[in-house]
This record gives C-alpha cells, sequence and structure tokens, in this order.
C-alpha cells in the first residue's frame, strides 16, 4: 500500500520540459531532475521556508523572518490585544512575494501545492517545536489575497 505525503505534483513545466529530452522518460522521475538539475545550496536554502526559526514574545510565536517588536506592538493595539489576529497577521506569507524573483511564468496550481507543502512542514515544526501549544495553520487562495497565503497562530 502506498502512503502519499503530498499529492501528486501538478503544473510543473520546467520539470515536464526537462523530462521530454530524454529517450527513456518512464526512467526518469523527480529524483533524477534534483540530482541532475538542483544545487544543494538551493534545495539546502530552502529549508528555511520549511523549517522556519520563530521567537517567542510573551505568549506569542512568530516566524522570525518576519518579526518586528514595533510592528508587533502596532498590530497588537490594532486588535485591541488578541495576540491571536496578531500571530495571524505578523505570520502571514504571501507565496508570491517569497518567490517575487522568479521571471518565469509560474503555473498558479504550482503555488498552491506549494502552499499545502508549506503548510504540512510548518504544522510538523510547530509541533515539534512547542509540544505543548496547539497552532491552527492555514492555507487561503481568496479573490482578496494575493495570490496562495500561509499562516499560523496559537489556538486554545
Amino acid at each position: 500500500m502506498k502512503i502519499n505525503t503530498i499529492n501528486p505534483l501538478v503544473g510543473l513545466a520546467r520539470y515536464e520540459s526537462w523530462k521530454s529530452g530524454w529517450m527513456e522518460k518512464e526512467n526518469v522521475d523527480e529524483y533524477s531532475y534534483i540530482s541532475d538539475v538542483c544545487n544543494p545550496e538551493d534545495v539546502l536554502l530552502s529549508c528555511k521556508l520549511f523549517f522556519p526559526d520563530f521567537v517567542v514574545v510573551g505568549e506569542g510565536v512568530f516566524l522570525e523572518s518576519k518579526y518586528d517588536g514595533d510592528i508587533f506592538d502596532s498590530w497588537f493595539k490594532q486588535f485591541g490585544g488578541d495576540l491571536q489576529a496578531a500571530e495571524k497577521m505578523i505570520n502571514h506569507t504571501h507565496l508570491y512575494d517569497v518567490f517575487d524573483g522568479c521571471m518565469e511564468d509560474i503555473d498558479d496550481r504550482v503555488f498552491k501545492q506549494l502552499a499545502d507543502v508549506l503548510a504540512l512542514s510548518w504544522r510538523l515544526v510547530l509541533n515539534d517545536k512547542f509540544p505543548d501549544r496547539r497552532f491552527n495553520v492555514d492555507v487561503s487562495s481568496s479573490d482578496q489575497d494575493y495570490g496562495p497565503v500561509v499562516t499560523f497562530y496559537q489556538i486554545g
């Protein structure tokens, strides 16, 4: 029995283009692509996105890369002392912004899949780093959003 950790990947134009160059396409897969095309430094650096560092301020938990004390104070005040709302706002991550330098035309399904994988990894990391706390990790991609957004905040 096969158990997928993530759903089969779709919309991978670069991968499909690369794969089409091989005579025996059935003998190449995602791992072949990684081996042939990806740089280990790029893969390692991308781990910072999937396994982020956090800062704990009072009872709040924030992405270290997003946290600024003055911004936190402003949101905390604006939300009337609602820590959960401040966490949700500060921790939200727009994937279009993460890949702002990408000049290629990327299928929106790739960003949606990436958001789902990011949410999965954040759930795992938050559970590992903060076993006594409960978090909600949300993925959204509404018309009001700028592409897929992932955020987390404490519950309970």
